[in-house]
């Protein structure tokens, strides 16, 4: 399946490579390595595409990484960062059977290349290759920190380095707090300090501007709340009360509480199960529904939540109808072929694309104010799928019974055990 999903991805890329294969994102990154070597002042200019000005958002310590490989030509960088996102996805669906407790073997390897498939052609990881992002390399970094056992010293530097990359990650030091992994958590703590000073010594004055002046908190620099693209609970909440960054405020710290009462709970109650992908998953739905911005490529994880379904209704012998809701939730995130909004011209309908549901909606110009019916619940698809995965794995967590315990591995793809060590990849 992976093989034939792959080929009909490059097949569409190659016939419309303006669209499906611009990587304006990794542009910015190139821009903002290649500014760093020359001046000091990345974060106060915009990479100019026409009309339009980009601002570098991410940390110095990203800055510093992306100055690196600012030396190689932009083209080879291209090819790398694409070539290198879907293997990336290949090994975050294979860390993520071996969270579930599955065995090296291969019924895993297919189990991971059919999630990779299915993510392939899914909305989030279309944009993640479309604009050269980075993300599908973060969550691999997190995946492969939960899948060191918890004696390991390094248990904790992969989620401080994503979370030095881009702060969202941090959101899994307090998993690893609640789950009282004190010594990963004081890890991966210590990692991203190790990150955040590194950034002062290598590019001292960007650091200062970044993290004195507070620029981090500065979410006007991303870009609109209320901007279709931003699929997160603040997102959702301006669109449908027709509020600006100030006036949602309130409502989204209320809402990213309640998220949080949830999810927190559920995490923890999977880990003493020892459903390690479960755990996983709760503080990365989080995580997206509480940022302030969750660009709707940061919804890669999407490869976890099928793995997570994968798992779950195997692991329990589900008769095959019980699989028709895990392809009812997974339809919506596909990159269906239809024309974009913003594509649709008076004189004819337009190229038809592999796009989201959530782009077949108005944007821009604070058209998302003016949405009514069902508008609304298509443009906000993904926060109220994210609501739902997480209502219904609490569901699930509380309904039903472990036959694990933590570090002990739960039925496997071959049917054999193993001691909980094999659980790295």
């Amino acid at each position: 399946m992976f093989g034939v999903a792959l080929t009909e991805y490059i097949r569409v890329v190659q016939a419309h490579p303006d669209r499906l294969w611009s990587p304006i994102d990794l542009r910015v990154y190139y821009w903002g390595g290649t500014t760093a070597r020359h001046s000091h002042r990345v974060y106060d200019l915009d990479f100019r595409l026409g009309s339009l000005g980009l601002p570098f958002t991410y940390t110095p310590f990203a800055l510093a990484v992306f100055t690196v490989l600012s030396y190689v030509d932009e083209l080879t960088l291209q090819w790398l960062i694409a070539c290198g996102s879907i293997a990336a996805l290949v090994a975050s669906a294979w860390v993520a059977w071996g969270l579930a407790g599955y065995r090296r073997s291969v019924g895993r390897l297919g189990a991971a290349l059919t999630v990779a498939g299915l993510a392939l052609w899914t909305e989030p990881m279309m944009q993640n290759l479309a604009f050269g992002q980075v993300n599908v390399f973060l969550m691999l970094l997190v995946l492969l920190d939960f899948a060191q056992p918890d004696r390991w010293w390094s248990k904790g530097v992969g989620i401080g380095l994503a979370a030095g990359f881009k702060l969202v990650p941090a959101i899994f030091i307090v998993y690893l707090l609640v789950t009282r992994r004190f010594r990963a958590a004081a890890v991966a703590t210590g990692t991203l300090a190790a990150t955040v000073l590194g950034g002062f010594v290598l590019l001292p004055a960007e650091a200062h501007r970044y993290w004195l002046d507070g620029l981090f908190a500065d979410s006007s620099r991303v870009g609109g709340v209320n901007y279709v693209g931003n699929q997160s609970l603040q997102g959702m909440l301006a669109r449908t009360l027709g509020l600006d960054a100030a006036g949602v405020k309130p409502y989204w710290l209320l809402a990213a509480v309640l998220a949080a009462a949830i999810a927190i709970p559920l995490s923890v109650r999977a880990h003493r199960r020892g459903e390690e992908l479960l755990g996983v998953a709760a503080t990365a739905l989080l995580g997206l529904l509480a940022s302030p911005i969750s660009w709707s490529h940061h919804w890669i994880w999407i490869a976890v939540f099928l793995s997570v379904a994968g798992h779950l209704l195997h692991s329990r012998r589900a008769p095959w109808w019980a699989w028709l809701p895990a392809v009812g939730l997974y339809l919506p995130w596909l990159a269906w072929p239809s024309v974009a909004y913003g594509d649709r011209k008076p004189a004819g309908p337009g190229t038809r694309l592999p796009n989201g549901l959530i782009w077949t909606v108005p944007y821009d110009n604070n058209a998302e104010n003016t949405w009514t019916g069902l508008q609304l619940l298509v443009g906000n698809l993904y926060p109220l799928l994210g609501v739902l995965l997480l209502a219904g794995l609490g569901l699930f967590l509380w309904r039903t019974r472990s036959s694990r315990t933590p570090g002990h591995p739960s039925p496997r793809l071959t049917g054999t055990a193993r001691d909980a060590h094999d659980l790295v990849p």
